[in-house]
């Protein structure tokens, strides 16, 4: 028997540029945290991959966070029952060792190249990482570009929503949601990352994975500006104040709105992910008053076209960055000991071992 996987981004490509969540990778009472450093191509999602496969095929439950500029990638892996993390601490989520030795541990893969052969390809690679640069800063300015049009869209509905019928259903669902329910005294900071993404790939969401554990899933349904977020923010925090275990995954546009809420100590998720959207309907479009939002119809229309546009434009400038970064891991990849790699990863797998019996 294997154990099961979650997936999830702790990063990603927002209106505000690289967004990270990396801080909320790390469990309580974490044990070792290995900080993976070195360039492309050297190998670091593939150890964490190796080693991920090892412990799920011990019977461990692991998290894989997953790079939002390539999504076959991994950022970090989690065992949370050993309290060990696997995290790549190179650019954009630079991490640096907080407790070195007694917690944290640098793993430095560039150990493992020939730097004669890489440097023979120096100008390749400094032209071809400022290519990448470029691509990333025009994906992040159609994103910029987005957010005010997404705005204007939420201002519209907003406008037109009667939130004195959405404050009573949400009051009365919170009470019935809590019901039985005690508050125990304890603060548990809640845990920030994504659900989903925009990538090379397009939108990928894994809010299926995130929510693999829950015994009961609502899924709200509404249009920008119709209320979700507040929705899942009084939930969240209704939970919080309970001393509950509560997980927030934000919407990788606009991050500070919210897609997905799991309440690990009732088992329920709430989300707007269409993944769910034949699961326990709480449908907010009931709440717009349809005569006001007729006004803007053309408006809207437009609107939504130019979001969905410029999100794609960003997708086009983030694929070929991917493109790019394909090319400089393969000026790497021929100059690396990956066999001494491979030894690597052996010596971290007993490493990690060890905590089996902590």
């Amino acid at each position: 028997m294997e154990g099961k996987l979650r997936n999830l981004f702790p990063g990603g490509n927002t209106s505000q540029g690289f967004y990270s969540f990396f801080d909320y990778i790390i469990p309580e009472n974490v044990n070792r945290i290995f900080c993976l450093k070195g360039g492309p191509g050297v190998g670091k999602s593939s150890l964490m991959k190796k080693i991920a496969k090892e412990f799920l095929e011990k019977d461990y439950d692991l998290e894989l966070h997953h790079c939002t500029s390539d999504p076959s990638s991994l950022d970090a892996i989690v065992i949370k029952e050993l309290g060990v993390v696997l995290l790549d601490a190179t650019a954009p989520h630079i991490v640096d060792p907080k407790t070195p030795g007694a917690v944290d541990e640098i793993v430095n893969l560039g150990d493992f190249w020939d730097s004669k052969g890489i440097e023979e390809n120096k100008e390749k690679i400094l032209s071809t990482n400022k290519d990448i640069s470029n691509s990333f800063q025009r994906a992040f300015k159609f994103l910029k570009s987005a957010e005010p049009i997404y705005r204007d869209i939420e201002e519209k509905y907003t406008s037109s929503m009667d939130f004195g019928g959405i404050n009573l259903f949400t009051e009365n669902f919170i009470e019935e949601l809590f019901k039985g329910t005690q508050t125990v005294g304890n603060y548990k900071k809640e845990r920030h990352l994504f659900g989903s993404a925009i990538t090379p790939m397009g939108h990928v969401d894994y809010t299926s994975s995130i929510l693999r554990d829950a015994e009961k899933i609502y899924h709200l349904k509404g249009e920008i500006g119709t209320g979700k977020t507040t929705f899942l923010k009084r939930v969240s925090q209704r939970a919080i104040q309970k001393g509950m275990k509560v997980e927030i995954y934000h919407y990788p546009l606009v991050p500070e709105k919210i897609e997905t809420i799991f309440i690990e100590d009732l088992k329920i998720g709430i989300t707007t992910s269409s993944n769910f959207n034949e699961n326990n309907i709480i449908d907010f479009n009931q709440y717009i008053n349809e005569e006001s939002i007729f006004a803007y119809n053309e408006e809207l229309c437009f609107d939504k076209k130019l979001l969905d546009e410029l999100i794609n434009y960003a997708i086009l400038n983030i694929k070929k960055a991917k493109a790019k970064h394909d090319i400089v891991e393969n000026y790497y990849i021929p100059n690396m000991r990956f066999e001494e790699v491979e030894q690597l990863k052996d010596e971290l797998v007993n490493k990690i071992s060890k905590y089996e019996s902590v």
